[in-house]
Order: C-alpha cells, then sequence, then structure tokens
C-alpha cells in the first residue's frame, strides 16, 4: 500500500468514510451520527424529523435528510443532508427531496432519540415480514414523534409505477409496532 493510499484512507476515517470494500448500507442511524457531527453540541438533540428520497428497486435509500430545530437560524430549522457517507448542509439540498413533505416547524416535535431502536433497515424487515410487497419498485422512509412523550414512528411508502404509494406502514420506532395504513389514513 503507497503512502498516499494510507494518507487518504486515513482522511477517509477521520470524515466517516470507509473504503468501497468496506461500505455497508447507510441506514438512518449512520446517517445521523455523521449529521450530528455538523452540528452545535445544543442543536443535535432537536431533530424533527429524517426522511429519504425515493429508493431504487434495493428498497434501501442512498440519502437521509436530517431537519434539526435550531432558533439561530433563519426559519428556525437546520437541514443536513447525508449522501454515500458524506454530509453537506445548505438551503437546497430539500430539492434533492422533492418527495418529500416540508416539514412544519410549529406542529412537529423533537425526536426522543434514545427511543430509537429500530434503524431504518429493521423498519423495511417489519414491513416485509407484515404483507407481501410484491411489484414494489421503490420506497420512501419517514421518521417523526406526533406529540412529546409518544414513541417516534416511521412511516414507510411504497411505490410501484404509479406516481402515488401503492401501501403504506407505521412502524414503531422503539417497539416495532407494525400498523398497515389506510389511504388517506395518517
Amino acid at each position: 500500500m503507497s503512502i498516499m493510499h494510507c494518507s487518504l484512507l486515513s482522511l477517509g476515517c477521520v470524515f466517516g468514510c470507509a473504503p468501497a470494500n468496506n461500505q455497508t448500507t447507510l441506514t438512518a442511524l449512520r446517517a445521523l451520527k455523521i449529521a450530528q457531527r455538523r452540528l452545535r453540541p445544543e442543536v443535535r438533540a432537536k431533530l424533527l424529523s429524517v426522511s429519504s428520497a425515493r429508493t431504487d428497486n434495493s428498497l434501501a435509500p442512498e440519502a437521509w435528510r436530517f431537519v434539526f430545530l435550531d432558533p439561530a437560524t433563519s426559519g428556525n430549522c437546520r437541514v443536513v443532508t447525508v449522501a454515500a457517507k458524506t454530509s453537506s448542509e445548505h438551503p437546497a439540498t430539500v430539492e434533492a427531496f422533492s418527495a418529500a413533505k416540508t416539514e412544519s416547524v410549529p406542529a412537529t416535535h423533537a425526536i426522543a432519540q434514545n427511543r430509537l431502536t429500530l434503524d431504518s433497515d429493521q423498519v423495511l424487515v417489519q414491513a416485509r415480514e407484515a404483507a407481501k410487497l410484491k411489484g414494489i419498485r421503490a420506497a420512501e422512509y419517514h421518521l417523526g414523534q406526533p406529540r412529546s412523550g409518544q414513541e417516534p414512528f416511521w412511516t414507510l411508502y411504497f411505490y410501484a409505477e404509479a406516481a402515488e404509494p401503492v401501501t403504506r406502514f407505521q412502524i414503531g420506532a422503539k417497539t416495532g409496532v407494525v400498523k398497515i395504513l389506510a389511504n388517506g389514513e395518517k
């Protein structure tokens, strides 16, 4: 191994990158740790939402969008996008997530991060066990907390060929309780 290669590998370790042969799926909780490195300590605990862009056939997101409450910024929010083990913080990152709904800061509650025991890959397994997902070509993930003190939950949207989701699941981020949502139900 050359000195240059070792230096780049060390640099990659500092920034949270891994060599291509050691990379695993970028789950939401792994990406959250990367996103939090970019934030001031007082903002890290104020996670309002997590979402992904629509995926490909693997149903595993390649990018995650995190919204943190930050009263020190215009709009009272800080958006951090993590993709392919790198992160960027820029107002234009929202455009990469055009399928994701915009957050309403007063209507959301900070997610109790100590209650997040199920990661995005585990939630996908829960959904697959609850129902057969034949013909599904893409998925979209959202994590939120409806009210303070309640369990945070994942909402998974599954798509076939159409722009509208074929089915939706709500899964408890701590308990793993699965609920299949009817059309129009939130």
